[in-house]
């Protein structure tokens, strides 16, 4: 099936799906929260369950505002035919940027989220390759809207094509110059011409935007391809990824494609803490409201120190990933930290495809 005519299903089954759950959402909430009330008020004062009821509200409402918004933006732009324009475009950037005000808003007020940047470095012009490290899709959020809202740049994402199941991120975000891939084997070369593609033409208020890990970090996912490393003769880069506790070995494929694609721009390296001392879900619950802020480091290099050649971008990458791995571990406060990491395989279960340094 074309990747167009998956699209238009998507579309024509999501859309209506997604509004109808809303809706039933809205029109249900006056006998939702009553209860949630009653609880709160009786067994927990830290009104968690109220909480993620009115997160929840207002993130469907912004999905309602979000499909209605851009319908209008697309019969505005030809019914599509001019949505590449510059003028569409600023105005779909004008809307993401809004919505993740919004987002962000939300999130302080009701779970006290809070981003505090180590040492911000002064905005600068010029096209930067953002890599940063991944912890789901809210941490991705966060990374967009730093630079969306506090640098103003206007971001170029690659991010998995299964986000696109959520109508509003499929909408705009293939209408923005972003990419969508997997990582099924047969798809690499395609993915790798997308992310150079889409690296060359990065604007001077731009942002490339990259995830190396491809992949949330987990326990079991880390030792799976720490494992993968040593089965495919990797040797010296599992003993590298036994050292990083709280990440993934990074992918090598798509950072080199970037950095050879776009050679005048700098790289930045995002470090941040969100979830490395919580654990299961149970846990995360009980720190609703969140007590400590979101902490994150950018670190931005020259794009004359970037390496070019193979060898020694995956040295140089493995090494930043390490200093990422030690910055996280040291904020974690001693009396959160998790039991101790498993540093050698997973007998059990097949090995994750692409864990592996080779080209991916």
């Amino acid at each position: 099936m074309s990747r167009l005519l998956l699209r238009i299903l998507r579309r024509l089954v999501l859309v209506p799906v997604v509004l109808t759950v809303c809706l039933a959402w809205l029109i249900a909430l006056p006998a939702l929260m009553l209860p949630a009330a009653l609880y709160s008020l009786l067994f927990e004062r830290r009104a968690r369950i109220l909480r993620v009821f009115s997160f929840m509200t207002v993130y469907f409402l912004l999905e309602i505002v979000s499909l209605v918004v851009l319908l209008g933006l697309w019969l505005a732009s030809g019914m599509g035919l001019r949505v590449q324009s510059a003028r569409s475009q600023a105005a779909h950037f004008a809307y993401m940027r809004w919505w993740l005000c919004q987002v962000e808003t939300a999130a302080a007020r009701l779970f006290r989220l809070r981003i505090e940047i180590e040492d911000p470095p002064a905005p600068r012009s010029g096209p930067v390759l953002v890599f940063s490290r991944h912890a789901g899709p809210g941490n991705s959020l966060m990374l967009v809207a730093t630079l969306m809202l506090r640098y103003r740049r206007l971001p170029r994402i690659v991010m998995l094509a299964k986000l696109q199941w959520d109508p509003f991120f499929d909408i705009i975000g293939n209408r923005l110059p972003n990419r969508f891939i997997t990582h099924r084997p047969g798809d690499r070369d395609r993915s790798l011409r997308a992310i150079a593609e889409l690296a060359s033409v990065t604007p001077s208020e731009g942002a490339f935007v990259l995830f190396p890990e491809g992949r949330d970090f987990t326990v079991k996912l880390r030792a799976r391809a720490i494992d993968s490393l040593r089965r495919k003769g990797f040797a010296s880069y599992a003993d590298k990824a036994e050292k990083m506790l709280r990440v993934l070995p990074p992918r090598h494929g798509g950072v080199m494609a970037a950095v050879t694609a776009a050679p005048h721009a700098d790289v930045i390296f995002v470090a941040h803490t969100v979830l490395e001392d919580v654990g299961p879900f149970g846990e995360l619950w009980r720190r609703i409201p969140f007590e400590r802020p979101v902490t994150a480091h950018y670190w931005r290099i020259p794009a004359g120190e970037v390496p070019r050649e193979q060898e020694a971008l995956i040295e140089w990458l493995y090494e930043w990933w390490g200093r990422i791995d030690k910055w996280i571990d040291d904020r974690i406060p001693p009396q959160d930290r998790p039991g101790p990491l498993p540093l050698g395989p997973v007998p059990s279960g097949p090995p994750e495809e692409g864990a592996a340094p080779q080209p991916q």
